[in-house]
């Protein structure tokens, strides 16, 4: 990397830091500056508004999402502990993502021309990595799933649920149980076996 594309990447960096902590519409593009150690005129040769600047801290949190999450599922060829190490990796990764959330999770963004595209694009990534965990558990014949796109849907709306606790407790403590729970309920149901 050139010196441009350093500064670029710790600009980014403290920029992420900030907009976790006073949010999109409390960030000042003069306290990202102080934080990286430049002066805000400098800031606008490399970002030419905070909407700019937000868009790269969400792009790199969504690329460390799915790059965490293609690591921990690589080389897993059992469907249940493939889906299981999804979750456990997106919920870690999701934890470390404030920004990411805050761009495809709330309302007060979508005026941002860019939250849209970031938005489609997480969620078409997420269902298809889903989708296919469930075509290959088919294949197995270990997943019996007669609508695929239905159950995709079911198993990533479960998972959004497993984030609001993460987000409350600043943490993963006890998110692998949970998920574990849920899991548990998607592979064998809720009705008695005898």
């Amino acid at each position: 990397m050139n010196k441009k594309e350093i500064a670029r990447e710790k600009i980014i960096t403290e920029a992420g830091k900030v907009f976790g902590e006073l949010g999109f519409k409390g960030t000042h593009m003069k306290a990202v500056a102080n934080k990286s150690g430049m002066a805000k005129s400098s800031l606008y040769h490399y970002f030419l508004s905070k909407e700019e600047l937000f868009e790269a801290v969400v792009d790199r949190e969504a690329k460390y999402l799915k790059n965490e999450i293609i690591k921990a599922t690589a080389g897993v060829t059992d469907p249940c502990e493939r889906l299981k190490a999804y979750v456990f990796a997106r919920m870690k990764a999701f934890n470390r993502s404030i920004n990411l959330y805050n761009a495809v999770r709330t309302n007060y963004l979508s005026h941002l021309p860019f939250i849209e595209r970031v938005r489609a694009k997480y969620e078409k990534d997420e269902m298809r990595m889903v989708s296919n965990i469930l075509k290959d558990g088919v294949r197995k014949k270990i997943f019996d799933v007669p609508n695929n796109e239905l159950a995709t849907i079911a198993i990533v709306t479960a998972i959004k649920g497993l984030e609001i606790p993460v987000l409350i407790s600043k943490g993963t403590a006890n998110i692998e149980k949970r998920a574990d729970q849920m899991l548990t309920f998607l592979f064998y149901g809720l009705t008695k076996r005898e």
